[in-house]
């Protein structure tokens, strides 16, 4: 949710919002790369994050709500689309 608020968020930045590692919140967001829902963008020495929310969780019992669906509840929406589209 961190990313989705603020797509050029330093891994720092993350670490200190989530009161975790710097190190597990590499982890983590590398593992929602690997997984697709995360593409990194390099500009320079900064990393910029666009978050896949056209991809569904992963719910191997039920149809599930996509990555933008559930963000939606949490981040208002023209905020996400500003971010996506222009920064």
């Amino acid at each position: 949710m961190h990313i989705a608020g603020d797509p050029a968020a330093r891994l720092r930045d993350i670490a200190l919002t989530l009161s975790i590692t710097e190190r597990s919140a590499f982890r983590i967001v590398d593992d929602l790369e690997k997984a697709g829902y995360l593409e990194k963008q390099r500009n320079g020495r900064r990393t910029r994050y666009s978050i896949q929310a056209e991809l569904p969780l992963i719910d191997p019992v039920a149809s599930s709500p996509s990555i933008g669906e559930i963000l939606a509840l949490l981040v208002p929406v023209e905020a996400l689309q500003m971010r996506n589209e222009g920064d």
